[in-house]
């Protein structure tokens, strides 16, 4: 989505810098037409690009009855990625409140899962293959409050 702001910016930019020169061609004066025009929407994609929540791959291992960790703590509003690495048997991982499902990793292989929770609050996680979930396969991802630092 940004590279396509950035494309439609920099068209916009040769547009007026054309129209802009009209008949005159010296170098003096495409540079500072040029300079002119560029410096806003530099400034512009550095705020915009400081105002976004990164992005958080977290690892979490499945295995015989377990998630390690078994509690998560991210950011409301940052894009979080769940790498679930399962280390004996089939396992995956579901976050129902948040509609997050992974799908079902074999044993020695992983899958991944990407959401952006909005919401400050605790959220149970857990395998939902066959009785891993009443066997003790739960945890916990607690969404803190997200706080822009200037």
């Amino acid at each position: 989505m940004l590279l396509v702001g950035i494309i439609v910016a920099v068209l916009i930019i040769g547009a007026v810098v054309v129209l802009g020169m009209g008949a005159s061609n010296t170098a003096d004066s495409v540079a500072e037409k040029t300079e002119n025009t560029v410096a806003p929407i530099a400034t512009t994609q550095s705020e915009t690009m400081d105002e976004a929540a990164p992005e958080n791959v977290i690892e979490v291992e499945g295995g015989s009855f377990y998630f390690k960790p078994n509690e998560i703590r991210v950011k409301a509003g940052e894009t979080v990625t769940i790498k679930l690495n399962s280390a004996d048997m089939m396992h995956d991982f579901v976050i129902d409140e948040l509609d997050v499902r992974t799908e079902i990793v074999q044993g020695g292989s992983s899958g991944s899962v990407t959401f952006t929770p909005t919401e400050p609050g605790e959220y149970e996680f857990y395998c939902s293959v066959s009785n891993h979930r009443a066997q003790g396969m739960v945890g916990t991802l607690i969404v803190e409050e997200y706080t822009l630092v200037e």
